[in-house]
């Protein structure tokens, strides 16, 4: 058994398929599948029951990958021991971000692993996080990427994908959006929106979903109570990430509803994409906050 063998299969547990892992450890599928036919050999039984649909737990093999992150955490402990003391930060840019999101649990979870790090989280547009990961100024970036801007954003740095995220909008439950399984930006043309600062969210606006002419616009802001709060006053609408705003007390608690997009036949998805430097060493600690990231 090794610290490899261990690393393959909990990667395939998160990603869902021995492809996908593959991808994302940067190795072949044969090298993953190897390795974890291997590692069955040696304790008896199946980790997995692999179909073309994708590689599923068994019930032993639910129970190694937990004992397999508790090891994979320990080591990264361990390591952090040797590294140098002086760099025990870490600076992160992530896009977007609301006020409740997966990060919170994160950082909770990786300050009792690394109590003596602290977490320097940069909210900035895209490209502002893509230029300080070129320059080193941030360790790495968590993004979320129009699928129409992707191929901009592979440029000057090593990106891996992380799984998408519906796109969704927000509106008062009392709207007749919130009766809705999907909205479709022809649902949307006659609502007045508030949108974020940011890049990316008016090329879609503009680019994406309405190309023949922008509905109305209330207001700009990068304030996301105040968005919040005035969709809920004003029966305006906003659109976001839905990783980000499915967990807001205010959705869970029904003052806001949450309708997903549609785009043609599909509903529309962004990436998130973890992004970071070419060259650089990448410290156990930011290996280890990265394992966290429920993906």
């Amino acid at each position: 058994m090794t610290l490899e063998q261990l690393a393959f299969i909990c990667e395939v547990e998160s990603a869902g398929t021995i492809v996908a892992a593959a991808r994302n450890l940067y190795v072949s599928h044969t090298t993953v599948s190897r390795a974890i036919s291997s590692l069955e050999d040696e304790l008896g039984f199946a980790i997995f029951d692999r179909s073309r649909r994708g590689s599923t737990l068994t019930g032993k093999g639910a129970e190694t990958i937990r004992l397999a992150r508790i090891i994979l955490e320990n080591v990264e402990s361990i390591r952090y021991l040797g590294e140098n003391q002086e760099t025990s930060a870490l600076h992160i840019g992530a896009y977007p971000i609301g006020t409740t999101t997966f990060l919170q649990d994160v950082v909770s979870r990786f300050n009792q692993l690394y109590p003596e790090y602290t977490i320097f989280i940069n909210h900035t547009g895209v490209n502002d996080i893509i230029s300080a990961v070129r320059d080193l100024t941030l360790d790495f970036g968590l993004i979320c990427c129009l699928p129409e801007l992707w191929n901009s954003i592979c440029v000057g740095g090593q990106v891996t994908e992380l799984p998408q995220s519906n796109l969704v909008v927000i509106c008062s439950p009392d709207s007749p959006l919130a009766r809705k399984p999907f909205v479709t930006p022809d649902d949307l043309k006659n609502e007045t929106f508030i949108l974020q600062s940011k890049e990316q969210v008016l090329y879609m606006m503009q680019h994406v979903f309405f190309p023949g002419g922008m509905p109305p616009i209330s207001m700009f802001s990068n304030n996301n109570e105040l968005i919040k709060t005035t969709v809920m006053s004003n029966r305006m609408v906003a659109t976001y990430v839905e990783i980000v705003i499915a967990d807001d007390p205010l959705v869970k608690s029904g003052q806001l509803a949450c309708v997903p997009i549609k785009l043609g036949d599909e509903l529309y998805k962004l990436k998130y994409l973890y992004v970071q430097p070419l060259k650089k060493r990448v410290s156990a600690a930011e290996r280890t906050f990265l394992r966290l990231i429920p993906f």
